[in-house]
């Protein structure tokens, strides 16, 4: 029987091409049967990744075949359009002009901090306004190609499809949004993606909206409301933001990149410590399913050592060399660590949280 989980997919601009490694050896997993993926989570470019793959899996669902193969049609045709959701990406920014896209191509090791481009972008960064930045002109394209039916095709719920949840930031309201299935647009992806120096806020309804990473990257608690009607028991995290790193940040470079890296992790900690408390409360005996709550399993895949050298300006590099390195990248991690997760399903967490669960030094009064 297919173990059910659910899938919290971290943004990181082109960094999050490591995720489409994951999901690419996640999804022949579910082609052999032996998951399910009952719903997926994501900011930013995680919300990208989250959209290609229960976009991809509708598709295939509607593919003619033997019934015994619905599996396979569905994780092939997934696989193919994260497949081009990235090719989109690459193609898009060398044609739009993207300054890192040619840096990272002539550099050793893909980290571009010290080239021309980044130290260009440090100069102007701050008299370039969000409505001169080109990367909305190409973004538009990106999701009207790979796109081309949504929000429509998400809306009517199939099976095996999994539940699609996409975060973003209101900007008056100082809350997240989170759009589902159907409520899924260009828009509310353009909204997801929005880093509020590079894009104008994007207008829906009557908010108006920023980068979902800003509030939750990825989104986890919404999440769990969909876990439980689904009766997963594991949450899958995908991460591109290193949580840990060696050594303390001392050039400006330095200190910008790994405060980006805080800033857009900081929710996703602050939920995984909310999660570990109720997992505490359900181990204690003092919280039962029949409150409505449930155990909470989290596992993580990640290659925080190998995306740590990478600096902050390759994020906005997509040349496709490079996202195909990340994407082997994430292969290799699922290779690491699939077989404890896999071994945990159901029963357990593989990642243990205590590094980034509070820690809390109290000292009391001299007596």
């Amino acid at each position: 029987m297919a173990a059910k989980i659910a899938l919290a997919l971290q943004g990181g601009g082109a960094h999050a091409a490591f995720s489409w490694g994951v999901l690419d050896r996640l999804l022949d997993q579910a082609a052999a049967g032996k998951i399910e993926i009952s719903a997926v989570s994501g900011a930013s470019s995680g919300a990208l990744n989250a959209t290609a793959l229960a976009y991809g899996l509708r598709e295939g669902a509607d593919l003619p075949g033997p019934a015994t193969a619905r599996n396979k049609r569905m994780a092939k045709a997934a696989q193919g359009k994260i497949e081009e959701l990235w090719s989109t990406i690459a193609r898009a920014a060398f044609w739009g002009g993207n300054p890192f896209v040619a840096a990272i191509g002539l550099s050793l090791g893909w980290n571009i901090d010290d080239s021309p481009a980044a130290r260009w972008a440090d100069m102007t960064s701050a008299g370039v306004s969000p409505a001169d930045a080109s990367i909305g002109t190409y973004l538009n394209s990106v999701l009207r190609d790979v796109f081309p039916q949504l929000p429509a095709i998400l809306a009517a719920p199939v099976a095996q499809v999994p539940t699609v949840l996409v975060a973003a930031t209101d900007v008056q309201e100082c809350r997240r949004q989170i759009f589902v299935d159907g409520a899924v647009s260009p828009a509310a992806l353009k909204a997801s993606l929005c880093v509020p120096t590079a894009l104008t806020s994007v207008e829906i309804g009557q908010g108006h909206y920023w980068d979902g990473g800003y509030m939750g990257n990825p989104p986890l608690s919404p999440l769990l409301d969909q876990v439980r009607e689904a009766g997963c028991d594991d949450v899958v995290l995908i991460t591109v933001n290193p949580l840990h790193r060696d050594g303390v940040p001392r050039s400006a470079r330095q200190i910008l990149d790994r405060l980006n890296e805080i800033t857009f992790s900081a929710s996703m900690v602050h939920e995984v410590n909310a999660i570990e408390t109720l997992n505490r409360l359900v181990d204690a005996g003092h919280v039962t399913k029949a409150a409505g709550l449930q155990r909470v399993n989290l596992h993580r895949i990640h290659a925080d050592v190998e995306l740590s050298r990478l600096g902050i300006y390759s994020k906005d590099a997509p040349a496709w060399d490079f996202l195909l390195h990340l994407r082997d990248l994430g292969r290799d991690a699922f290779d690491r660590s699939w077989p404890d997760i896999q071994a945990a399903l159901g029963k357990k967490s593989s990642w243990d949280t205590a590094d980034i669960c509070d820690h809390v030094v109290a000292r009391r009064a001299l007596r």
